[in-house]
Parts: structure tokens; sequence; C-alpha cells
């Protein structure tokens, strides 16, 4: 210090005893809260760090559950697909022995149209095959029309070929038995008699 300093001024300069303690305790709280901010910005770090983490598993999750929904969703489809094919045919099958008696049915109105039955059996008979023609067109089975049409394999069986210079190559002259479609799907193809 310089000697010319009045005492008064190396006083000011002084602290006492028990302000330095304070000072030390302000500065070693100062140097704890240093740190704890230091604690505070590592585990905040850290923090974000879990959720960025959550939010990248969160994601993969919410993508896998869509996959895992989308999945289901195509199965079911498939499923009730399946389980409509499968009635189709087993469908199919029943109407086609139909369509076969319902040709009986046929064969006999002509019979019965041929011989002197009593009214009362004709009129019974062509009302049962009315009836059952009615319930062969609710089921959904139309007859396929195809005289006079160009022969489809998809549609036709041919039986016979015959040439007849009157109508063009392929032309179905005449329906030998007749086809039937369901669902636009051909039940039971026409047999039929083609010209050349």
């Amino acid at each position: 210090m310089n000697k010319n300093m009045s005492s008064s001024q190396a006083q000011k300069g002084r602290i006492s005893l028990e302000e330095l303690r304070t000072l030390r305790e302000k500065a070693e709280k100062a140097q704890e809260l240093k740190q704890e901010n230091e604690d505070l910005k590592k585990k905040k770090a850290e923090l974000e760090q879990d959720v960025m983490e959550l939010q990248e598993k969160n994601e993969k999750y919410l993508d896998r559950l869509q996959h895992l929904q989308a999945d289901y969703e195509n199965y079911k489809k498939r499923m009730d697909r399946a389980n409509r094919e499968y009635k189709d045919y087993a469908t199919e099958g029943i109407l086609r022995k139909l369509v076969s008696h319902f040709d009986d049915l046929k064969r006999t109105e002509k019979v019965v149209d041929s011989i002197d039955a009593d009214e009362h059996i004709e009129k019974g008979f062509k009302m049962i095959l009315k009836n059952f023609e009615k319930l062969l067109k609710e089921e959904g089975i139309e007859p396929i029309e195809c005289e006079g049409e160009k022969f489809d394999p998809y549609k036709h069986e041919v039986m016979l070929v015959k040439d007849d210079k009157s109508v063009p190559e392929n032309t179905v002259i005449e329906e030998l038995e007749k086809g039937y479609i369901f669902k636009n799907k051909v039940l039971r193809p026409a047999k039929v008699m083609v010209s050349k």
C-alpha cells in the first residue's frame, strides 16, 4: 500500500471478517448454483434426447399399427371375397341341378301337350313350370339366347356342324340344349348346331 494513503482510505478497501464470510458463502452459493445450472442443462439435453427417441418410437409404432390395420382390412376383404366365391360355387352346383330338372320339366311339357291330358293336370303342370321358371329368374339365372348369333366358345358348345350357305360361317343355326348364365358367368353352355 501507498504510505501516503490515509488510514481512512485504507480502511475503505478492507472488509470485516463477517463480510468476508458472507462473501465466501455467496461465492459458494453462486458456485453451487452454477453447478446446478450445468446439471440442469445436462438433464434437459438428456430429456430432449429421450423425448426425441420416444417420438421416433411412437412414429414407428403408429406406422406399424397403420400397416397392421391395412393388413387386417385386406385380410377381411380377401375373406369376404373368398366366402362369396365359395357361396357362389356351392350355389352354382345346386343351380346346375335345378336347371337340369327344369329341362326335364320342359321336355315333359311337350309330352303333356302331345297327349290328351286332363285340363286340370295340364294347368297344374304349367303352373309348376311357371313357378320353377320364376324361381330360376329370382336366383339370377338367365337363359342364353343363341340362335342366329355368332358362335362364342365361352357360351356355346358345338354338338353338330352343318353346311348352310344361307348364313355366315360359325353362326348358331339351332339350339339343341338351352344354356344358362348365373351372375354374368356361364352356368351351363348352350349345346348348339353351327354353320360351316
